[in-house]
């Protein structure tokens, strides 16, 4: 059993991206699948996958991360698989979410943290849930808490806190598939690899999820450390598939503070939405969610 474990969960696949990380159900049904499939040549009695963990446990091949919960919800339980791993090795941030929901995509502050567009040390890391296109997309779909009885809880604007873990925050959101086409797989290592928004979509994001970056000043400051390393044609091919007029108008009027001129299919495709602008449109935040005051007026955009 243990032979055909080590098979299954000693490298990354498409399904689970790290091979390091595991939720204990994952980890349960994987247990289960082996036993199903080579039920002849186990043992009829062969004891359920529970105990297979705690006798996983028992022999170091798999430790209990220590998260903590910040809400009434008990958190999730999640194993660290490395029987050479010390207890001082504990996992990094991206690849904890990343086994904690090895379909998300690793987004906002924590990716830019990863592609070093800021140097804040994030005090909280989202991985988004990818949903069909919907008409009104990228917003997040909290449900509502009811805890001693009082329904309706308020709606925490970052997402929904899973655990916490090392004093930081751990959130999952829903994103909209259609808004996210910027995102490729990262390899983090020979067992782990990771689900992650490009340079460009994250920069992108900035602008539509801007309180997700931890506000105003990270978010010029990625835009600052953006421009030295984009691949603006990607930016463009980005914008391009999302198709959504008020993110084309941010990135003009973001571009326009930072003096940076567009070059390509960028260009062009800055040109074309400027020339639909008919200067009576109702002016956006640059940054939604945060104060903004000043007219960018060839954008139709405030600026904070």
């Amino acid at each position: 059993m243990f032979r055909e474990l080590k098979k299954e969960v000693s490298k990354p696949t498409p399904e689970h991206p790290t091979a390091r990380v595991w939720r204990q159900s994952d980890l349960k049904s994987v247990i289960t699948k082996i036993h199903k499939r080579e039920f002849d040549k186990l043992k009829s009695t062969f004891p359920p996958a529970k105990d297979v963990i705690t006798r996983m446990l028992d022999i170091g091949w798999v430790q209990p991360i220590p998260l903590e919960s910040k809400t009434d919800k008990k958190a999730p339980t999640l194993f660290l698989l490395d029987m050479e791993a010390t207890e001082e090795e504990l996992p990094e941030p991206w690849e904890l979410l990343q086994g904690f929901k090895p379909a998300g995509v690793l987004c906002y502050l924590g990716a830019a943290s990863f592609h070093e567009l800021t140097t804040q040390v994030p005090t909280f890391y989202h991985i988004a849930n990818l949903r069909a296109s919907s008409p009104s997309y990228d917003q997040d779909e909290v449900q509502p808490k009811t805890s001693n009885n009082e329904a309706d809880q308020k709606r925490d604007p970052l997402g929904t806190l899973e655990f916490r873990f090392q004093g930081a925050d751990y959130y999952t959101t829903n994103r909209d598939k259609s808004s996210i086409p910027g995102w490729q797989t990262r390899t983090r290592g020979p067992r782990t690899n990771l689900q992650m928004t490009t340079i460009e979509q994250t920069m992108l994001d900035t602008l539509w999820q801007s309180l997700k970056f931890g506000g105003e000043s990270i978010v010029f400051e990625v835009w600052e450390r953006g421009v030295q390393v984009w691949n603006s044609e990607k930016m463009a091919k980005h914008l391009a598939t999302i198709d959504r007029q008020d993110w084309t108008r941010r990135v003009g009027a973001m571009l326009s503070l930072t003096g940076l001129k567009a070059e390509g299919n960028l260009k062009s495709l800055l040109e074309k939405s400027g020339k639909h602008l008919s200067g009576d449109e109702v002016p956006l935040a640059l940054m939604p969610g945060l104060p903004a005051t000043n007219l960018i007026k060839e954008w139709g955009i405030l600026s904070p």
